[in-house]
């Protein structure tokens, strides 16, 4: 075959311009230090990237961003409850005091503070606590406080709580004694012996309920202020409304019904036989009742329990379901979610609130007898009538006797509260390993995610990064090929060629 210049020149044109590509490809890898610059350089490889970007960036949401903001909730989730533990082991020390001891006017006013501001601190600095502006323990309300900001009028709730036969306590309560009358003379004194019974008794979550129901759109009663009905039973049970500075509050017999609603202090008495029957039977039952009015950082009722709403001012009536199983999930990794909220009616116990609500109650009842005491002493110490010293007298021992059965009383709701703290702490120390087992096992997915992230990064750079030797070698080899071409080509066409060129 006759080989001509232009076939020769062709050729020659053709070797020059691969062996330029093969070097811009080189220099490009050795500068950028990347395999390809564009897909169409290598569609393996391209595709192969685009997966392992997508997977990467995937993995750094779930470590960088879902898991950390996990950790960092539960975090604060765990610190609050830890502080709360604290405030209960605190409370524990001045509890004992009061059960051991009747303590004088001074001290016991002073215990009574210190554990008022512990349920304080309790519930307004540790239960109501944010993360990020999102209250942790509120449940899918976390816009919503567990407190009421402010003292709220307008609101009126009909709460539903529900019982089990190991929430009535038996209490003792003291009727009859003697009061002062200018008119009674030392053997009416003597024939008003106090005496002290017992009540079955249970806490409602407040105090300062209402008698009179909730109203509806229209503005009219809604159902009715309590009712209380038994697990075995549709048929509520024939309740008294009644005051607390009502004589027969605590006698549930004497007013012939099977339970008693103490509106102002919050609290059911049971008869004797609508205690059997419920303890023989292990019976649960739900208790309906009323509340209008609350204080700054009272307990919002749908925090904790089933309830209805009307609002008075704007009319708007809302039902809320009983708040459990409120889960907030996060997605910390590929089809895995992580719970990471703890609700505060599965940790923080309200009886709390309303154990120190019964202290200082029996402590305000002793603090009454004493001044009658100190108000009988003062009529003798300014009386020479005989008679009368002689009947103030026997009405001050009438007034001894009741103090020491209010004394009684006192102790024992020390010693409640003792029991109170110790099932408090067992609720919030379940909720505590929950909460560590669950962020247990969120480090175990994190660590795991780590090495996903690592092995995914070393895939990518195994895939996309070039040797930055096998570059320099290439780089020279292409090089020194091209110079190659150049200078062969010289040789075999020319000066013709050069000047082409």
């Amino acid at each position: 075959m006759r080989v001509t210049n232009s076939m020769i020149s062709n050729s020659s044109r053709s070797h020059i311009t691969r062996a330029k590509n093969h070097l811009m490809t080189a220099e490009n890898q050795y500068t950028t230090k990347k395999k390809i610059l564009r897909p169409s350089d290598d569609p393996t490889i391209a595709i192969r990237s685009l997966k392992l970007r997508t997977t990467y960036s995937q993995l750094i949401q779930y470590t960088e961003k879902n898991v950390q903001d996990a950790m960092s909730w539960m975090d604060t989730t765990e610190t609050a409850l830890n502080k709360i533990n604290g405030i209960l082991v605190d409370m524990k020390g001045y509890l004992n005091q009061g059960s051991n001891d009747p303590l004088k006017s001074d001290d016991r006013d002073a215990v009574l503070s210190v554990l008022q501001r512990f349920a304080d601190a309790i519930f307004e600095d540790h239960a109501n606590t944010d993360y990020s502006g999102r209250y942790v323990f509120t449940g899918y309300r976390t816009d919503t406080s567990l407190l009421f900001s402010s003292d709220t009028n307008n609101l009126e709730y009909q709460i539903t709580e529900k019982f089990g036969s190991d929430a009535i306590r038996s209490v003792k309560y003291v009727t009859g004694g003697a009061k002062y009358d200018p008119a009674k003379d030392a053997d009416d004194y003597a024939s008003e012996v106090p005496e002290q019974s017992a009540a079955y008794r249970l806490q409602l979550a407040y105090k300062n309920c209402s008698n009179e129901p909730i109203t509806d759109q229209e503005g009219n009663p809604s159902g009715s202020a309590v009712q209380i009905t038994l697990s075995n039973s549709t048929t509520p049970l024939n309740v008294a409304m009644v005051s607390s500075k009502d004589a027969n509050a605590y006698n549930a017999a004497q007013l012939g019904v099977d339970a008693v609603y103490i509106y102002d202090t919050g609290e059911i008495i049971l008869s004797e036989d609508t205690y059997k029957n419920i303890q023989e039977n292990d019976l649960e039952f739900t208790i309906k009742y009323t509340k209008k009015e609350f204080e700054k950082n009272d307990i919002r009722p749908e925090m904790y329990f089933e309830c209805t709403s009307h609002n008075t001012d704007s009319n708007k009536t809302i039902d809320y379901a009983e708040p459990n199983g409120q889960d907030i999930k996060y997605e910390i990794n590929f089809s895995q979610m992580a719970k990471v909220n703890t609700q505060a009616r599965d940790a923080i116990d309200t009886d709390i609130y309303r154990m120190i609500d019964y202290i200082e109650q029996s402590v305000q009842a002793v603090d009454d007898i004493e001044q009658r005491i100190r108000d009988v002493d003062d009529l003798i110490d300014n009386t020479t009538d005989e008679t009368e010293i002689e009947n103030c007298t026997k009405l001050k021992e009438m007034l001894e006797t009741e103090k020491k059965f209010y004394e009684d009383i006192m102790t024992e709701a020390f010693g409640m509260g003792l029991s109170m703290v110790d099932n408090a702490q067992n609720d919030l120390n379940v909720a505590i390993a929950d909460l560590g087992s669950r962020y247990n096992r969120l480090e175990l997915t994190y660590d795991k995610l780590m090495d996903e992230t690592n092995d995914t990064e070393e895939k990518l750079s195994n895939n996309e990064d070039i040797d930055i030797a096998d570059a320099y070698i290439n780089l020279a080899e292409a090089d020194a090929l091209y110079q190659a071409s150049l200078s062969a080509t010289s040789k075999i066409l020319g000066n013709s060629l050069l000047n082409y060129i």
